[in-house]
This record gives structure tokens, C-alpha cells and sequence, in this order.
């Protein structure tokens, strides 16, 4: 009897053991993830804005437009506690880096390390002439006296590690593509996280998403994809097919998302509704949609 009793206890001591070891376990996994935040647009225009916080740094990827600073800035002080540890800036489009710049000149915002891709001012004079107010005015930013010493140009394959998050860069400037010019020169990212992945295409282009099929195939597979140029005319169908995603984040308003300019649904000259068909081609089973509000959620 006290034999079978021993047995007993001691059976019980293995599966607690166990017990404490599996929820310890998804504890850490946990605690060692990762949340995202999808900025929602704050004005008439697309934008693009990401806030994602690890254990101890607060990421921030681009913004939006500055009718998006403040949703950025409240975002920011509700998780990251006021301060940006590393901020990636894609490309210097208005929409994506224009909110960015409004914090660098007015406010008091502690911000770490700036990560910018970026061809001289003149290439940009000469190839999208329309921008060069606003990327003039994206340079004197950055090379103000506030923020120039925290600003660095990434390199291809460069690998910046934030904590338990790994973010590899994939895509840097083209100065070699002359067509769509500032988008197909889009910082692309690839995150890491214990088991899952997430791939940022900012604004990549139909030819900068060929060279990243070309030099970067086996990479690209992820299981989160932010939707290329806010989810349409970006990089083709073939890109995605070899992301196969299971998430898409959409950084698209709803007019964008509807094709629609006004004049009823899909009637504009957008390509939204194509993209929309491919992903239901790959099955991907979530969309997060900038129209629908700030998307809040944890990634392991």
C-alpha cells in the first residue's frame, strides 16, 4: 500500500513538474514577443504608420502624414512610454515620413537610432522632379542639428537586433531604376520573432520587386506581409506567391480599398481589388485594414 502511495506521489511531483515547466515555457514565449500596432489614417490621403514594441524598445516604421502625428504620438506614448528606440524610415514620401518630421521639429520626443536608405538630393531632382520640395524638405531633417547624429544608411542583408526580434534589410535604394522612381528605392524589412516572421515592402515597386525575386527569393517566404504601395500597383502577383503570408497588413483607407474615387465602388483606376483577389488565391486568412481602425496584436 505505502509502495503504491510513493508511486502515486511521485507521479503527481512528474506531471506538476511538467506542468510548471510548459507554462513557464509560454511565459517566456510571452514575454519575449512582440506587438504591433497599425497606424489608422487621419486624413483624406493613404499614409502608412507601424508601432511595435518588444520586452525593452518601442520600433517605429514610418508614421504616416502629419495629419497622422498626433495619432502616432499617443500611440507611441501608450506603449513605448514617450520615447522611439529605433525608427526605420522607408522611403521620403510625404505619407510615410512626414509625421516623423513633425516630431523631429516640434517636439521634445527622446528617439534612438534613425535607420534611412536614400540616394543624394540630386538623383532625386533629376528622376521625380514634382517631389523635390518634399524630399529638400525630408533632408533638411534629417541633417538638422536635433537628429543628424542618430541617422544611419543600412546596407544590404544588414542585420539590426532588437532585443529578441531579428530585422534583417532585404531591399535598400535602386538608383539604377529610374521608373517610379522613390518607391521602387523602399526599404524592405524582414522581422524575426521566435517562430514567425513579418515582411515590410513599404512602397516597392513592380521592378524592385523583381530584384527582390531575383536576389532575395529564399528569404522572402514570411507569415505576415505589409501589402506593397498601400495594397496596389506595388510589386506583382509572383512576390507574394513566394511570400505566401498567412496575415496581410493593409496600410489602405477605405476609398483606396474600395477602388472607389468617388464615383461609386470600383470605379477608379486603382488596382486594389486585383491584389484583393490574389490573396484570396493564396488563402491568406487574416486581413488588418488601415480603414478599420488602429489594429492592435500580439506576434510570437
Amino acid at each position: 500500500m505505502k509502495q503504491k502511495q510513493n508511486k502515486l506521489i511521485t507521479g503527481l511531483i512528474i506531471v506538476i513538474a511538467i506542468l510548471v515547466l510548459v507554462l513557464n515555457f509560454n511565459y517566456i514565449k510571452y514575454s519575449n514577443g512582440i506587438t504591433l500596432i497599425q497606424l489608422h489614417d487621419n486624413s483624406t490621403r493613404q499614409m502608412m504608420g507601424y508601432v511595435l514594441t518588444t520586452k525593452n524598445n518601442t520600433i517605429v516604421i514610418d508614421g504616416g502624414l502629419k495629419e497622422d502625428t498626433q495619432n502616432l504620438i499617443d500611440n507611441i506614448n501608450r506603449v513605448g512610454g514617450g520615447k522611439v528606440d529605433v525608427w526605420f524610415i522607408t522611403h521620403p514620401h510625404m505619407d510615410h515620413a512626414q509625421a516623423f518630421m513633425e516630431i523631429v521639429q516640434n517636439t521634445d520626443m527622446k528617439i534612438g537610432k534613425v535607420y534611412v536608405t536614400l540616394n543624394d538630393l540630386e538623383w532625386y531632382i533629376k528622376n521625380e522632379e514634382k517631389r523635390v520640395e518634399e524630399i529638400s524638405n525630408f533632408f533638411k531633417v534629417i541633417q538638422s542639428d536635433k537628429i543628424k547624429d542618430k541617422v544611419e544608411e543600412v546596407e544590404l542583408n544588414q542585420i539590426i537586433n532588437i532585443d529578441n526580434l531579428q530585422c534583417e534589410i532585404l531591399g535598400i535604394k535602386n538608383p539604377e531604376i529610374t521608373n517610379n522612381p522613390i518607391n521602387n528605392s523602399s526599404m524592405v524589412i524582414k522581422m524575426n520573432v521566435n517562430d514567425k516572421s513579418m515582411l515590410f515592402l513599404a512602397d516597392t515597386g513592380k521592378e524592385s520587386g523583381e530584384k527582390l525575386l531575383q536576389t532575395q527569393k529564399e528569404k522572402l517566404k514570411s507569415d505576415i506581409v505589409q501589402m506593397a504601395h498601400h495594397g496596389q500597383n506595388g510589386v506583382d502577383k509572383n512576390v507574394y506567391e513566394a511570400i505566401k503570408p498567412e496575415i496581410c497588413l493593409w496600410p489602405t483607407p477605405t476609398w483606396l480599398w474600395d477602388n472607389n474615387p468617388g464615383t461609386g465602388y470600383n470605379t477608379g483606376n486603382w488596382t486594389t481589388l486585383e491584389t484583393r483577389n490574389w490573396m484570396k488565391e493564396l488563402n491568406v486568412k487574416k486581413n488588418y485594414i488601415e480603414k478599420d481602425g488602429d489594429s492592435y496584436f500580439r506576434v510570437w
